[in-house]
């Protein structure tokens, strides 16, 4: 597993999936930008690059890897690190530009404008930021269960797979950002240092997505194994 994780990094991820994930992060610094849209570049960046152009039409990485002599759930296992580990890296590389982004408009706008600019959209913010990470990785976990299961049955990344998972990410996304502002109490319970701030709610919130998260990591290892076993390539 030490040396299929070091093919995975060293070989198999394409460079540009690195210079996406940061630059697609600092889209965060947008001003009015709604905090969830960085998702939503980050998704394509390790799916149709990592996974898709890189190791299909390029260079055929999972035939290459299939017939080296290891099991084939052992690939599947490898895949689900390296593409953990690029969700746990955009975390930290996203929440903490989301925070420099407010500090800019605290700091910078006049309290009316930036009240205005926050509210541009219909949708929550880093002031909400515990509840924006359980929506991430929530995506996280649509986007995991519907992309890889449908990469390991065909051995290909076609356009279906890759727009299908984001069509489907994208009202996810939409549904749990924008639900909470027409339900007020639940709204003020998620901001964090507000008035009627519930921590308790919140954590719960977080702890609850990160179970999810993690629970469905073995799903679809399950699941992709289950594909890649029958797939005769």
């Amino acid at each position: 597993m030490k040396n299929l994780l070091y093919k995975e990094f060293k070989l198999s991820v394409h460079p540009l999936t690195y210079f996406f994930m940061a630059l697609m992060a600092l889209v965060c610094l947008t001003p009015s930008l709604p905090a969830f849209v960085p998702l939503l570049y980050f998704a394509p960046c390790y799916t149709f690059l990592f996974i898709g152009m890189n190791k299909t039409t390029t260079t055929n990485d999972l035939f290459y890897t299939c017939n080296l002599p290891i099991r084939r759930k052992d690939v599947v296992t490898a895949r689900i690190c390296s593409t953990t580990a690029l969700q746990i890296v955009e975390l930290i590389l996203v929440f903490p530009l989301l925070a420099l982004s407010l500090f800019g408009f605290v700091f910078h706008m006049p309290e009316a404008d930036m009240a205005k600019t926050l509210s541009s959209f219909v949708t929550i913010d880093i002031t909400e930021g515990i509840y924006l990470a359980a929506v991430y990785l929530i995506c996280f976990v649509v986007l995991d269960l519907i992309y890889l299961p449908w990469f390991y049955k065909t051995g290909k990344s076609i356009i279906a797979n890759m727009l299908v998972s984001m069509i489907v990410v994208m009202a996810v996304g939409a549904l749990l950002t924008i639900v909470p502002h027409y339900i007020p109490a639940f709204e003020e319970a998620i901001k964090v240092g507000g008035e009627h701030s519930n921590y308790f709610l919140q954590i719960g919130i977080l702890i609850g997505a990160i179970g999810i998260w993690i629970g469905s990591k073995f799903l679809v290892r399950h699941l992709c194994v289950k594909n890649l076993v029958r797939l005769d390539f």
